[in-house]
């Protein structure tokens, strides 16, 4: 074997090194990080199955007291779907198994019980819906004070009903996550939110909505500074 031969197993080596020394936080965490159609990055639920703490969680940098806005979009909502409404709009508060309410204190929320409030959307009909989408519609609705501006605490989880297919970048809901959360700059402010596809099952539908609230409090999303 020669000498240019050996070192040309070494390049081929390190930079297969330094590519999965790249890739391990992506693949460290049950909600992992993905790109949207902006480049940004968003965060992927991709299983309503596991803890419902993920691991790795920081307590310092957790949320103690999050503050849920749900954003009820589609027309399903004001009828068939109405009794979903109740749970959905308050998950910290209605979660009653001992393991999870244990993790969920173990994890840094302190107060289960914050503000909560609601708004339904009936009026957007389009099948198709982008994270850009989304990202435009919270513009908007900040913009004309459908929704108060958010705090440190606001975590804006938008539910869509039947109608839409949820996308994130080239992903589709249910072919590659169950929900996301990720973060944005408008009103001069930080905008996080939470995006849950529908899903037929109300026991599946609800833990899924969990998972991704609970993941966007203990380990919110940051914009770079």
């Amino acid at each position: 074997m020669t000498l240019r031969f050996k070192s040309a197993l070494l390049i081929v080596a390190a930079l297969a090194l330094t590519t999965l020394a790249q890739l391990k936080p992506f693949i460290k965490s049950e909600d992992r990080p993905v790109l949207n159609e902006d480049g940004g990055q968003a965060f992927i639920i991709e299983t309503n199955r596991g803890p419902l703490v993920p691991s790795g969680s920081d307590r310092k940098g957790t949320i103690s007291q999050p503050e849920q806005y749900s954003i009820f979009i589609g027309s399903d909502w004001t009828s068939p779907l109405q009794q979903r409404e109740a749970q959905l709009q308050s998950l910290l508060a209605n979660v009653s198994n001992e393991a999870e309410l244990t993790a969920l204190q173990q994890s840094g929320i302190k107060n289960r019980f914050g503000p909560t409030a609601s708004e339904e959307r009936p009026d957007i009909s389009a099948r198709s819906f982008s994270d850009m989408d989304l990202q435009r519609l919270l513009a908007a609705m900040l913009d004309d004070g459908t929704l108060a501006r958010p705090t440190n605490r606001t975590i804006y989880v938008v539910f869509l009903d039947s109608g839409f297919e949820s996308k994130l970048g080239s992903l589709v809901a249910r072919k590659h996550y169950v929900a996301y959360h990720s973060i944005f700059r408008a009103a001069g402010a930080d905008v996080r939110y939470v995006v849950v596809p529908f899903e037929s099952d109300p026991t599946a539908a609800s833990q899924i909505a969990l998972r991704a609230f609970v993941a966007a409090a203990v380990r919110p999303a940051r914009l770079a500074k």
